[in-house]
């Protein structure tokens, strides 16, 4: 062996040459992975934030391990949605509008999204970034508004996060509304599953996530059917929260920490009134394997497909989602 080594220099120059230039971007990835971080912006104030403090709509309650940013408006029978993640309570300003005239309507960014923020200074990602810590952070705000009982919903994560309280409190919920929801064991795209790898979910995640009013553009583009509904405001609105450093953690916390399973296995179970509504050129949750599943889960559920959508089936459709939300809450 000793002899082919010094019989083939250029082979051996090569191999060295080739570790160290793995061993440099392993360095530079866990450099990148855990000691960078993007800096936020907080220099681009909400003008509908503005709007929902001059309209007295705008709150926040300590609930579990974290503040909970809410909306509330309207009167009537509760009804409780959680935005999508990456998201916040912006994301269901045409749907409150809707609502609100009917029913008391509690919007809340989930945690690890918009204004929502951990009530501990330096806290453990890992065990507040649960299924378990947000289902209890979800109890303590019923309580503590004195909410008995509720419709839960929500788009994607928090649609899921809204069915895993569904499950597990079925005496609090009157019915289960999911709009392109998680939930179902199934694989997410491979972007994100690279999420819940040690190192390069960090990295990909900082590497992905917008850091420019331009880049959220394109990630909402990715989101949506019709592109001519992404307007200069839903940019505007959306992109500053996907840069604070909570939400952003949480991103490949709660990739690693949602188990879908769980909720999955408990669906069967569900004897609520449930209403699902997906698109159908959902890029993120497939409707081709997304819905045979819920109907063979839930047989009883309502499920409504709408073409020309996509993953945030409410801006795609919004009348359509409106009445058919409007239609169930009613029966």
């Amino acid at each position: 062996m000793k002899h082919f080594w010094l019989k083939h220099k250029w082979l051996r120059r090569t191999t060295y040459s080739i570790l160290v230039l793995l061993a440099f971007c392993l360095v530079v990835l866990l450099a990148f992975a855990y000691a960078y971080m993007p800096p936020e912006d907080r220099g681009h104030p909400s003008a509908y934030l503005a709007q929902l403090q001059r309209e007295h709509l705008d709150h926040y309650i300590d609930a579990g391990n974290f503040r909970l940013h809410y909306l509330e408006q309207g009167s009537g029978e509760p009804v409780v949605l959680l935005p999508g993640g990456g998201a916040w309570l912006y994301e269901f300003r045409n749907i409150v509008t809707t609502l609100a005239p009917h029913y008391a309507v509690y919007v809340i960014d989930p945690p690890g999204d918009g204004y929502t923020t951990p009530l501990a200074k330096n806290p453990d990602y890992n065990s507040i970034y649960t299924l378990d810590s947000i289902d209890k952070s979800l109890q303590e705000f019923m309580d503590k508004l004195h909410i008995s009982k509720a419709v839960f919903g929500g788009n994607s994560w928090g649609g899921g996060m809204a069915l895993y309280f569904a499950e597990k409190h079925p005496e609090r919920v009157s019915k289960y509304i999911g709009l392109d929801n998680a939930g179902l064991a199934l694989p997410d795209p491979w972007f994100y599953e690279l999420a819940k790898w040690p190192a390069i979910g960090e990295a990909t995640m900082k590497l992905s996530m917008p850091t420019s009013a331009a880049a959220t553009k394109d990630l909402l583009e990715g989101l949506l059917y019709d592109k001519s509904k992404l307007s200069t405001e839903m940019v505007q609105e959306l992109y500053p929260p996907l840069t604070f450093q909570c939400n952003l953690i949480s991103q490949w916390v709660l990739e690693r920490n949602l188990d879908w399973k769980v909720t999955d296995q408990l669906i069967p179970r569900m004897t609520m009134p449930t209403l699902v509504i997906w698109g159908k050129q959902d890029t993120i949750e497939d409707a081709n394997n997304y819905i045979p599943r819920w109907h063979r889960l839930n047989p009883r559920a309502k499920i409504v497909v709408l073409d020309h959508a996509g993953h945030l089936v409410y801006d795609d459709q919004p009348e359509e989602v409106q009445q058919l939300m409007l239609n169930f809450l009613a029966s």
